[in-house]
């Protein structure tokens, strides 16, 4: 398992590095074939590397089982440089291995496994290899549901929590972006006759805080802001993008209903907020993380459960309303950062859990 991830991590996947990511992706299209899939087709893109999407017992009946596996990174290509690969203390460091070249290592490790040992479920298991994770999955969203639409289970090989625990919730999320629009003027001569955007923000955002309940999980925050024109003129303009999180899609609901609502204070003042990118909330279903643990401990496997204010791909097929496990991954930590490792004997373990749920997950509806 070791030597397929070092192999993926070799291979650098800056998510906006096409080039760069097709090369990961031709080596996990092999991958794909040597672990017998009967089926692996490659879904061209122009902006981001290409999909693939690899089948096994396509011919049996039942729902299916889908892996959700992403390979692009948030590290530059030549992050190898400042991140070498290496081994030390029972951890592995590389630029991605956590963030989710590790899960991909796991999902396909489970596959081969039971394969070997006859033990392969007898229903469809579909694995979807995704390239545009990282920079909100605008490509691959509708793919991801039709994909998922129908499926018995998904299995998202995101990592898990730092303390080792499977996500079984996860905020959903919206980037919204706000136009001030104001009228220029000299600031000397006719201040008077301009109407100031930056003041007019300066209202918005005491409105725009005022959203905030951080004790039930919803976070609104100005990130970044751009405004006026030169020092000795009243700004006509101002845009700044606000990120949104919320743990219910109720309260996400009431966020955007309330930033789209935005009036001016200042008289011939406009304020708009348009929604962006957006992933719905992932809403924790305490029966599934009970099936999974009880799945677990019949093999001799104790997991536990969390959740994260980030998002992944879980997000849209749990809005579904389809049964979603994530954070099924590698252990460890540092993901984004240039510490990023994981837990080496975390490899084996999800492999075993993964082919116990593949194995016994029908069985216990």
């Amino acid at each position: 398992m070791l030597d397929q991830l070092t192999e993926m991590v070799k291979r650098e996947s800056f998510t906006r590095e096409k080039g760069s990511v097709d090369k990961l992706v031709d080596y996990m299209e092999e991958q794909f074939k040597r672990a017998n899939a009967d089926s692996v087709e490659r879904i061209p893109q122009t902006e981001v590397g290409d999909f693939l999407l690899a089948r096994w017992n396509a011919n049996w009946p039942g729902k299916p089982y889908l892996f959700l596996v992403h390979i692009d990174s948030v590290h530059a290509i030549g992050s190898l440089e400042s991140m070498p690969i290496r081994s030390e203390a029972g951890r592995y460091y590389g630029p991605g291995a956590l963030d989710m070249k590790g899960g991909a290592v796991i999902a396909l490790e489970a596959i081969r496994a039971l394969q070997q040992w006859g033990a392969l479920p007898e229903r469809p298991i579909h694995f979807l290899l995704t390239t545009d994770e990282e920079i909100g999955s605008p490509f691959s969203e509708d793919l991801i549901k039709s994909q998922a639409a129908g499926c018995e289970l998904i299995l998202v090989m995101e990592p898990a929590t730092k303390e080792g625990a499977i996500k079984t919730w996860r905020k959903g999320g919206g980037k919204y972006e706000l136009t001030v629009e104001g009228r220029a003027a000299h600031a000397g001569i006719a201040p008077q006759e301009g109407i100031n955007a930056i003041i007019e923000f300066a209202q918005q955002v005491l409105e725009i805080n005022k959203l905030n309940d951080l004790k039930q999980g919803t976070s609104v925050s100005i990130t970044l802001v751009d405004g006026g024109s030169a020092g000795n003129v009243i700004p006509a303009l101002v845009r700044a993008h606000i990120d949104t999180r919320a743990l219910t899609r109720q309260a996400m609901r009431d966020l955007h209903e309330a930033l789209t609502s935005l009036y001016p204070k200042m008289p011939g003042a406009k304020v708009t907020c348009a929604r962006g990118a957006h992933r719905p909330p992932m809403e924790r279903r305490p029966e599934l993380f009970e099936r999974a643990a009880a799945i677990g401990a019949k093999h001799g496997l104790t997991i536990y459960e969390g959740g994260t204010g980030g998002g992944s791909d879980g997000n849209f097929t749990a809005a579904m309303g389809i049964p979603t496990l994530d954070g099924l991954g590698a252990h460890g930590d540092g993901a984004h950062a240039p510490h990023e490792h994981i837990i080496v004997n975390s490899l084996p373990r999800q492999a075993a859990l993964i082919a116990a749920i593949l194995m016994d997950w029908h069985k216990t509806g």
